[in-house]
């Protein structure tokens, strides 16, 4: 939890982290429904994340940078200890505490904790939807309502912080029930009842948004962000090569560990797990492969979209990675813990060298890593020092000379009470750092007399449409291009 809360007040705002943290602040203006941009709905994420930003700035009354990267620590925090539970109670504690300690070393978790961006708020919710899905096929009939209705709420939780979560859910969950011969748990009760849960806490969202916005405004902007991601850019065609280069870009992101995942294709590899570890790597491998192959089809994608298929690929490293030490180290070995075997699977094979019924621990008692905990404790140290680097060097230099918080001072002065009008404005980290009420208009002419507003270098060179206005200062945005602010007399 420390390496995640390290960095949250480290740099200014970056890139797109100022609109997340100025649309978190209209939460605490009273906008939690949906989120709101310069007084308008700006509906092209639902308003999960937003929310999640309001809850946690409410304490300080305010929302700071700090406050702003705080939820995708707590998530990060969330899937670390979702994925300890899983791997403790499949396989032993120490396989937890394997996985706890290297989920978070990948230069995706690198970059995105902590951060205001979305993607790590995602991440939280379908870790917590596909872990109570292991628990939901596990159990079957013993208490796998409560499973299946707090898998769904998780998706819905997924949903409404951004649209993907939904997708994410059932490229696991299909694959995963296909290869065990149970496609028919999605056509049964339990299922279908946690999908009705669901689908009316995010109907009622929709039907409460439409009341206030109305339909067409919801429809059109998510049939633009669907339009976005699924269809080619019409300048560039669909990006051929990408479709070698995008899984491999995201393979490399999880390096080393994600190559002890390559590992977990040996058919003898299986041999080592007894059902409950089988049905652990399956769900793994559909977690990634299949969300993966989706991603790389999608057109207009970005490595980042991937982050929630990280802890499935880490998954697989992990316990690649104890089936390499196990060989590596030669132990003998030792049945799984007393009640981890316990699932029934007519594939699994019995222990020719124990006599049980249970395979091998990777672990065995008592010998844990052994020869290799040195590596492991040199690798865990690096990744510790880069972390260190990263948010004394890395983060500070790329967010140097980009003047937001100077520029959004200087608007303090100039303009202290606000409102602040913009017109074709796209800068939320000027604004953010104004720190004042800031307002959208499209008609230069409906500015009202007195009033501030501030143009980009297009605006303020069509003097047809503002030329009324007075030229107050010439800024810089975090571009370096000039932005203009003017009062109307």
């Amino acid at each position: 939890m420390f390496l995640f809360l390290y960095g949250t007040a480290t740099g200014p705002l970056y890139r797109t982290e100022s609109l997340r943290a100025i649309i978190g602040r209209s939460c605490l203006e009273g906008h939690w429904l949906y989120p709101t941009l310069y007084g308008e709905p700006f509906l092209t994420k639902p308003p999960g994340h937003y929310v999640a930003i309001g809850l946690c700035s409410l304490p300080f009354g305010e929302v700071t940078a700090a406050t702003a990267r705080l939820p995708s620590a707590l998530a990060a925090a969330l899937s670390v200890v979702l994925m300890y539970g899983l791997f403790s109670r499949t396989l032993d504690e120490r396989a937890g505490l394997l996985i706890a300690l290297l989920l978070p070393c990948s230069v995706l978790w690198l970059d995105k904790v902590p951060s205001a961006e979305i993607d790590m708020t995602l991440v939280g919710w379908v870790t917590a939807a596909i872990v109570l899905l292991y628990r939901a096929v596990e159990s079957e009939g013993h208490g796998a309502l409560g499973f299946w209705v707090g898998a769904l709420l998780c998706v819905a939780g997924g949903a409404l912080t951004k649209w993907t979560a939904p997708a994410f859910f059932y490229l696991t969950a299909v694959p995963l029930l296909i290869w065990r011969g149970r496609l028919g748990l999605l056509l049964g009760w339990r299922h279908l009842v946690g999908v009705g849960v669901a689908t009316a806490a995010c109907a009622l969202w929709a039907a409460a948004v439409v009341h206030e916005v109305g339909w067409d405004a919801l429809a059109d902007t998510v049939r633009k962000e669907a339009a976005y991601r699924f269809a080619p850019k019409a300048s560039k065609g669909y990006p051929w090569a990408e479709l070698v280069t995008y899984p491999l870009s995201v393979f490399a992101a999880h390096l080393p560990v994600s190559g002890f995942a390559l590992l977990t294709f040996r058919p003898s590899f299986w041999k080592r797990w007894d059902g409950r570890g089988k049905l652990l790597l399956q769900l793994l491998h559909c977690w990634t492969w299949p969300n993966l192959l989706f991603w790389t089809l999608v057109p207009n994608h970005n490595v980042r979209y991937a982050l929630p298929v990280s802890a499935g690929l880490m998954g697989l490293g992990v316990m690649g990675l104890l089936a390499w030490v196990s060989t590596k180290g030669n132990p003998p070995p030792s049945p799984l813990p007393e009640g981890r075997g316990s699932l029934d699977d007519p594939s699994s094979e019995p222990n020719t060298r124990t006599g049980s019924g249970v395979p091998a621990l990777p672990f065995p008692s008592g010998r844990g890593l052994g020869g290799r905990l040195p590596l492991l404790l040199t690798f865990l140290i690096c990744w510790a020092v880069a972390k260190v680097v990263f948010v004394e060097v890395v983060v500070p230099s790329r967010t140097a000379g980009r003047n937001a918080e100077a520029t959004g001072a200087a608007l303090r002065e100039h303009v202290p009470d606000g409102p602040l009008h913009v017109f074709k404005l796209k800068d939320e980290g000027v604004t953010f750092y104004y720190a004042r009420p800031a307002v959208r208009l499209s008609d230069p002419q409906s500015l009202p007399p007195g009033a501030a507003a501030l143009l980009i270098e297009q605006e303020w060179a069509d003097r047809a449409a503002f030329g009324h206005l007075t030229l107050v200062c010439c800024m810089h945005d975090q571009q370096g291009d000039p932005i203009y602010l003017v009062r109307r007399p």
